[in-house]
């Protein structure tokens, strides 16, 4: 288990390549019992990376570095993708194993939520695999379950739960 000092910093288009490989790395540490081998196996950080320069260029994508530089975690988010215009949506969080369990991804979480609270959005919606144990961390963070269904990845059918997490409005202290 690392416990370096870790910083969070708003990610570059230099950072995409690292991004996309934390992006396949924290699925298959994350997913390998609960989404096939086979789907898990074929993804690629080179694959993704195309995704991730347009992500950047979109809007802010915030990264956690270790005590050597190296990203090790990473987070975004918007406007919501399915509805509401005043409803925000965290699109991703993810952290290496190895970096879990000692508050970056709250860190994460909270600069995404700064983020969409300076832009004025009530709400944070966020889905996540029911079976994925990192759920709980959004229920921690005030999110309720608000729906429920079913998604598939790898042939395999996969229940999704996504959560609302109320925004407290922005100060102007």
């Amino acid at each position: 288990m690392n416990t370096g000092f870790l910083t969070i910093r708003r990610a570059d288009m230099e950072d995409a390549a690292a991004i996309a490989r934390i992006h396949v790395a924290s699925w298959r540490e994350t997913y390998r019992t609960i989404i096939p081998d086979a789907y898990l196996d074929q993804l690629s950080a080179e694959k993704r990376e195309p995704g991730w320069r347009n992500s950047l260029a979109e809007g802010p994508v915030f990264v956690a570095l270790d005590q050597t530089n190296e990203i090790v975690g990473f987070a975004n988010g918007g406007p919501n993708r399915e509805n509401d215009a005043t409803e925000g949506e965290l699109y991703a969080l993810y952290l290496l194993k190895s970096h879990q369990g000692q508050r970056t991804g709250k860190r994460l979480f909270d600069h995404v939520l700064e983020d969409l609270r300076r832009k004025g959005f009530s709400s944070c919606m966020v889905s996540v695999l029911a079976d994925n144990p990192s759920r709980h961390f959004y229920e921690r963070f005030g999110g309720r379950l608000v729906s429920e269904k079913t998604i598939e990845r790898g042939g395999k059918q996969l229940s999704e739960w996504t959560y609302r997490i109320t925004l407290d409005p922005v100060s102007n202290a």
